[in-house]
């Protein structure tokens, strides 16, 4: 409820957005920005108890009523055409399967590792405090604080629904792109583009913030195209710096959306000539509401590390030379190499090399018609044919995945196809452009776009197939896999759910929570989610753990131990499947590739076995 309230708020409204479905975009972003900031607000002051925080969802759901009236009032009277019949099978399925997935309790890494665990730490502890070394909760946190609103008030199925909304608003928005900037009459062919990739319902169901974040670049990117076209309101051109600062909430990767926007914005007062002080001012109508929005997250940053972009850059807490080499894996990318870059896309489109090949899959649509839009849409540039939008749509997506190609390069831990998700975004309403644009090459014989609407109507077919067997042994994230209504008619429990889906890992879990004692304090070495651990779990956040106390401690045991007793250390985890991950991964950073000889003198002179599950963890005492 406090989800949807947020789109009624008047925000969109007052920065000059009239008509519904962008009021209802619009107002749905920025309705949710300022309820991370507020929570965040609500956290530093230590005040994340109950009476707070539904005081917080009462409050705006309060200033939602006026909005949610005009809702009311105007959608009957705004109903886009639907989509056809087969389309819109295919979009009930996907959305269904991905919704029911989306109502389970969270198993996604990620999820377990920090953008979970933070908001229950935070909860538990009543408000942000410093100490914790998860690097990663110091990041941007504007989505960690809605899942932690909604696990105060519902629980951590509903965080997963916040982000699955997201899905939704992307839809809306390559639907209004199409038809606004590139005059398709309809925008359903720009959704079928955005759906055909398999990595947008995977994200939908799990507790990730990539959709929230394509959402509110690509929104940056629309509201400032409105902007372009109609240079004479500046709100649009404000409005869009608050969508990018929104984005920069989120990720750190988001760098990437201003700079372009800003290259756009130059680039537009080159073309119109504009005087310095024109384009200074445009600049700064940009910049200032992004900077005001993202800034909380890094003075937050600042303050509890020292950093505020922790922990790059300039190091911080917890932070030291041998993790910044850990982390960044710098020398394990494809490296400057002509044929693995020229490869790349079609690399990109299979999941070959992807850190996660399961939440990075792009699908085959964009790869198969980017040649067609490579040649003919530079064709019909030529003759001065296409929409004035089409050029910012493909500059965003073309920087986008520079930027991507750059970290690739550089590490294989920055192969992660979902950060390109952005582009496939501002890309699906040019596909749908392109696609109905090929009416000039019809001939008596042969239609080539309808040969085309064929090939895309298989290509969402067989996806659609995909997403319900999806390799089930391998991977383990068809929807049949999942079973998710076995748990959602209650015929299975959540822990029998969580046990088949996590299986040893969840069991280790609730032997942790019921064979140690309250006060035990648990190093985990190889194993960074701790999310079901009610304990003090310290979890190896970047698997640095173990290659960080032979840096310090060199081979000395003794010293290892006693380093672990100061830190108030009680017991020790060992992730083995972890372990032999590393030693058997080439691309395993060097300072971070374990010594199994110092492992086993610690074991025999330091740790006492207290269980061992399934041969994939051991839990000790630390003697």
């Amino acid at each position: 409820h406090a989800w949807r309230g947020t789109q009624a708020l008047v925000f969109a409204g007052r920065l000059g957005v009239r008509e519904t479905p962008e009021r209802i975009l619009y107002g749905a972003g920025l309705g949710v920005g300022a309820m991370g900031l507020a929570v965040l607000g609500m956290g530093l002051a230590g005040l994340l108890r109950p009476p707070f925080l539904y005081g917080l969802v009462a409050l705006f759901s309060l200033a939602a009523l006026p909005g949610l009236l005009w809702l009311a009032r105007t959608f009957p009277r705004w109903r886009p055409p639907a989509p056809p019949p087969l389309l819109r099978l295919y979009l009930f399925l996907t959305l269904g399967m991905g919704l029911t997935i989306a109502l389970l309790p969270p198993t996604d890494w990620d999820g377990l590792f920090y953008h979970l665990t933070g908001p229950k730490l935070y909860l538990s502890a009543g408000r942000i405090a410093p100490g914790v070394d998860i690097p990663h909760l110091n990041f941007p946190a504007l989505l960690e604080m809605l899942f932690l609103l909604a696990m105060a008030i519902r629980g951590d199925a509903a965080a997963k629904l916040m982000h699955f909304g997201f899905s939704l608003l992307l839809a809306g928005l390559v639907y209004r792109m199409a038809r606004r900037h590139l005059g398709l009459k309809t925008g359903w062919l720009a959704v079928a583009f955005l759906f055909s990739m398999p990595m947008v319902m995977t994200l939908a169901g799990w507790a990730y913030n990539d959709l929230a974040l394509a959402f509110f670049e690509v929104a940056a990117l629309d509201a400032f195209l409105r902007w372009r076209g109609e240079p004479a309101d500046d709100r649009r051109l404000g409005l869009s710096g608050l969508l990018c600062g929104l984005a920069m909430s989120l990720k750190y990767t988001s760098v990437v959306a201003p700079v372009a926007l800003g290259l756009l914005l130059l680039g537009h007062a080159f073309r119109r000539r504009a005087p310095l002080r024109q384009t200074t001012r445009w600049g700064l109508r940009f910049a200032l509401p992004a900077l005001a929005v993202a800034g909380p997250w890094y003075l937050k940053n600042w303050f509890f590390t020292g950093n505020p972009v922790y922990p790059f850059l300039f190091g911080g807490r917890f932070w030291d030379s041998f993790r910044t080499a850990a982390y960044s894996g710098a020398g394990t990318g494809i490296g400057f190499d002509l044929p693995a870059l020229l490869a790349l896309p079609y690399r990109l489109t299979l999941g070959l090399g992807d850190a996660n090949y399961i939440d990075g899959r792009s699908g085959p649509l964009f790869l198969a018609l980017l040649p067609l839009l490579l040649l003919y849409g530079l064709l019909r540039y030529r003759r001065d044919a296409h929409p004035p939008a089409l050029d910012g749509l493909l500059f965003f997506a073309l920087a986008q995945y520079l930027f991507w190609a750059a970290g690739v390069i550089s590490s294989a831990g920055l192969w992660q196809s979902r950060l390109l998700l952005p582009a496939f975004v501002a890309l699906s309403p040019v596909l749908a452009w392109l696609v109905n644009d090929l009416r000039h090459l019809e001939h008596p014989q042969f239609s080539l776009r309808r040969f085309v609407h064929l090939f895309i109507g298989l290509v969402l077919a067989l996806g659609l197939a995909d997403q319900l067997f999806n390799n089930q042994i391998q991977s383990r994230s068809g929807w049949l896999y999942y079973r998710p209504w076995s748990h959602l008619i209650g015929a299975e429990s959540r822990a029998d759910y969580l046990t088949r889906r996590l299986g040893a890992h969840y069991a280790t879990m609730r032997r942790l929570n019921a064979e140690l004692p309250p006060g035990a304090s648990v190093a985990f070495l190889w194993e960074p989610r701790s999310y079901y651990c009610r304990l003090d779990c310290r979890p190896d956040s970047i698997l640095d753990e173990y290659g960080h106390l032979q840096y310090l401690y060199g081979r000395d045991a003794a010293a290892i131990a006693r380093a672990w007793r100061e830190r108030g250390v009680t017991h020790v985890l060992v992730f083995k499947t972890g372990l032999d991950f590393l030693l058997n991964e080439a691309e395993t950073p060097s300072p971070v590739r374990p010594d199994p000889t110092l492992l086993r003198q610690l074991q025999a002179e330091y740790l006492t076995l207290v269980f061992d599950e399934a041969g994939a963890y051991q839990v000790y005492r630390l003697r």
